[in-house]
Parts: structure tokens; C-alpha cells; sequence
């Protein structure tokens, strides 16, 4: 079976388009200028109120810059002032207690020589006693080993005469 052929529909002819795309072109054009002429407002706008913040800004700056010079010098004479002070309070507090640690050390050495003295003197006497206790034992050590000897000697005796008694009785002299 043949087949019909296709029947195209013709759009609107070019030029009407064109037409409306000219149309339209010239309202962005005119959009366009309009929105320039705006932000050319918006730029001096911007640049008048840049001119303002920055003259306070530069106002503010000096105003502060004048206020913390002027606490500055103020807390540095106080400061000035206290340290003045305390230095002379320091001073004083050291020349008191120098002297009272002075005061303390010569008592102190003065009881420290006192009791070396003593010591000294104890341990002198205590040498003293310590050398005759050494003397006595040595002489008393020598009378101990003359009483040994004889008391030896008395035994060999003993010995001897028990010998003697019990050699008769068994009649063995």
C-alpha cells in the first residue's frame, strides 16, 4: 500500500520572527541602559557614603588615639608614683631586716662559741678520764696475768701433791 505523504505545516514565516525578536532586542537594550543609568547612580551613592564612613572613621580614630594617649600618660604617672613607693617601702623593709638578721647572727654565733666552749671542755676531761681508764686496765690487765701465772703455779702443785697422795695410796711408790 503507497503511503500519503506527509504533509508539512509551515510555521510562521521568518521575518515575523524576526520582527518580535527585534522588538523584544530593543526592550533589553532599553532594560539594559536603564539598569547602567542606575548603578551609575548607585556608584556615586556608594562613593559618597565611602567618603562619610571613612572621614568618621578617621574622626573616631583620632578621638581614640587621643583618649588612650591621655589614659596612658595617666596610668604611667601612677604607675610612676607607686613604684616610687614600694621601691622605698622595700628599702626600708630590707635595712630592718638586715639588721635583725645581723642582730640574730651574733647571738647566735655568740651562743654557738658559748656551747663549743663547753664541748671542748667535756671532751677534754672525757679524753682525760678515757686515758687513765686505759692506764688502770693496762696495769690491772698486768696484775691479772701475774695472778694467772701463780694461780697456774698452784694448780701444778695441787696437781702434783694429788698426784703424789693417790700414786702412795695405791702403792705405786
Amino acid at each position: 500500500m503507497p503511503t500519503p505523504a506527509l504533509k508539512i505545516d509551515v510555521e510562521d514565516p521568518v521575518e515575523e520572527r524576526i520582527a518580535r525578536l527585534e522588538i523584544n532586542v530593543e526592550h533589553i537594550q532599553q532594560d539594559v541602559s536603564e539598569m547602567k543609568i542606575d548603578i551609575r547612580r548607585l556608584g556615586d551613592r556608594i562613593d559618597a557614603v565611602d567618603h562619610k564612613l571613612t572621614a568618621k572613621i578617621d574622626d573616631v580614630d583620632h578621638k581614640l588615639t587621643a583618649k588612650i594617649d591621655d589614659v596612658e600618660h595617666k596610668l604611667t604617672s601612677k604607675i610612676d608614683g607607686v613604684e616610687q613607693k614600694l621601691t622605698a617601702k622595700i628599702d626600708g623593709v630590707e635595712q630592718k631586716l638586715t639588721a635583725k638578721i645581723d642582730g640574730v647572727d651574733q647571738k647566735l654565733t655568740g651562743k654557738i662559741d658559748g656551747v663549743d666552749q663547753k664541748l671542748t671542755g667535756k671532751f677534754d676531761s672525757l679524753k682525760d678520764v678515757v686515758s687513765a681508764l686505759a692506764i688502770n686496765m693496762e696495769r690491772q690487765f698486768g696484775e691479772l696475768r701475774t695472778a694467772r701465772a701463780l694461780d697456774r703455779v698452784w694448780w701444778l702443785l695441787m696437781s702434783g701433791a694429788l698426784l703424789g697422795i693417790m700414786a702412795r695410796s695405791f702403792k705405786w711408790i
